[in-house]
């Protein structure tokens, strides 16, 4: 079954990293994305009411302003994925480098959407939230997401999440 993004609304997302291949284990992938996603606020009208970055997905609850939504995922998911591939390649310090471009050369070759490469699965799992319950129900799934992997025993110990008071994300509260 296909979802969309519903524009305009709040929207629960998921973007999961091909075979849940653990890429953000490492800080400066991290905050790569951090870095896109603030892009995506200030450039797309992106609003980010809770986030959180795990090792091989990233929770965002969102609504878009100005760009469709499936038009900012897109955009987002195509730089991202080029700009985390160079950096790999290009991170001396990286000891899966070789193992990490073969599995995400194979992903590519295997997906006739993609020309070299594949980091991000094909779609975002985009759910629709209507209702202030919902809405906050997905937060709290987002902001539990570390605690339930085992990471921090508290969701506001966790760096790159939108629990935590020091994110180095803005987000909008709601």
């Amino acid at each position: 079954m296909r979802r969309i993004t519903h524009s305009g609304c709040y929207n629960f997302i998921t973007l999961t990293v091909v075979n849940w291949i653990d890429i953000f284990t490492r800080i400066e992938y991290k905050d790569f994305i951090i870095k896109s996603l603030k892009h995506c606020q200030k450039n797309k009208g992106l609003e980010i009411y809770a986030y959180v970055i795990m090792t091989n997905h990233l929770h965002l609850v969102v609504r878009d302003i100005h760009i469709p939504l499936s038009d900012i995922l897109r955009d987002f998911k195509g730089y991202t994925s080029k700009e985390l591939f160079r950096m790999i390649n290009l991170n001396e310090k990286e000891s899966r480098k070789i193992w990490l471009l073969r599995l995400f050369a194979e992903a590519g070759k295997e997906n006739p959407l993609n020309l070299n490469h594949q980091i991000w699965q094909n779609g975002s799992y985009p759910v629709a939230l209507i209702g202030n319950n919902i809405i906050q129900q997905k937060i709290n799934y987002t902001h539990q997401n570390p605690v339930k992997a085992g990471f921090v025993e508290e969701a506001s110990k966790y760096f790159y999440s939108s629990a935590n008071p020091l994110s180095p994300l803005e987000i909008i509260k709601f």
